[in-house]
């Protein structure tokens, strides 16, 4: 499990130092999909696969009837995790039954996928379901979260989100990715999702603060790419991301995919997934 967390650490670090934030980028284009399923990555894998929107195994292109060209080495990495296990066993009368049971620590396994670019044969347009994209006044209305006038932030004490005028902000794309990144925050209140870098005591730069900002940071980008926005570089990302740059360098790896994990788990609550 280590290991496949270290990888995950890895790519990221390896893109950041790039000069590309993989939660940080233009969202034009779909989210990454799986070219079997047609369903979104979630969590950890949308920041993997971001760049490019469709992504298969080496088995899944090939069922489909396509083909990895020669030379292509996979691109991409799926972290998959479950803290189920399915088991085996003989019961009393010798029949074979198969037993699932809850581990107390998840099992974590990795696919390497290859993107679009890499692959011929298949008809994307027909294998991948395209949904309708919501507005980002919907997203904030559909919760409808206290917001007062002040600078961006996200009070816990008093569950209310301060915001400026969009008028302060350079484009309508910078003020809702403000907002969505306070809105995040907004998610982990003990009535909703109760994440302890809300709730708990907190102090500035510590573990679960830089954690929480790291999971805001996502979902911001999460919910920008399902309302179809461009999430804007700010002129101070640089020295921003430096500071998470740092963390993830230092802490463990898993600190990334926790965070991940809990931008979608916001994200799916604000976006109203599984109503």
């Amino acid at each position: 499990m280590s290991k496949v967390y270290e990888m995950v650490r890895d790519r990221i670090l390896s893109s950041l130092s790039s000069g590309t934030v993989p939660w940080r980028q233009t969202w034009q284009s779909l989210s990454p999909v799986n070219v079997l399923t047609g369903r979104p990555y979630r969590g950890i894998n949308r920041l993997l696969l971001a760049g490019h929107t469709h992504w298969g195994t080496y088995r899944q292109i090939k069922d489909l009837g396509g083909y990895v060209r020669k030379g292509e080495k996979a691109s991409g990495m799926v972290v998959y995790w479950s803290f189920e296990e399915t088991r085996k066993l003989v019961d009393d009368v010798g029949e074979e039954v198969l037993v699932t049971a809850r581990r107390d620590r998840p099992l974590v396994r990795y696919y390497p996928v290859f993107n679009l670019a890499q692959f011929e044969g298949i008809d994307v347009e027909v294998v991948c379901e395209v949904e309708p994209i919501a507005s980002c006044e919907e997203v904030i209305a559909r919760n409808h979260p206290t917001v007062r006038p002040g600078e961006p932030a996200y009070l816990p004490a008093a569950d209310v989100i301060t915001m400026p005028d969009m008028d302060r902000f350079q484009s309508p794309e910078a003020y809702y990715a403000a907002f969505f990144h306070e809105m995040t925050h907004w998610t982990g209140n003990a009535s909703r999702l109760d994440r302890p870098g809300i709730t708990g005591p907190i102090r500035f730069g510590s573990e679960p603060y830089s954690r929480e900002e790291l999971t805001a940071e996502m979902g911001a980008a999460f919910l920008a790419a399902t309302t179809g926005i461009d999430l804007p570089v700010l002129d101070n990302a640089a020295a921003y991301i430096a500071g998470w740059l740092r963390h993830i360098e230092n802490g463990s790896a898993a600190d990334v995919v926790r965070a991940a994990g809990d931008a979608q788990r916001a994200a799916d609550l604000l976006l109203g997934a599984g109503e």
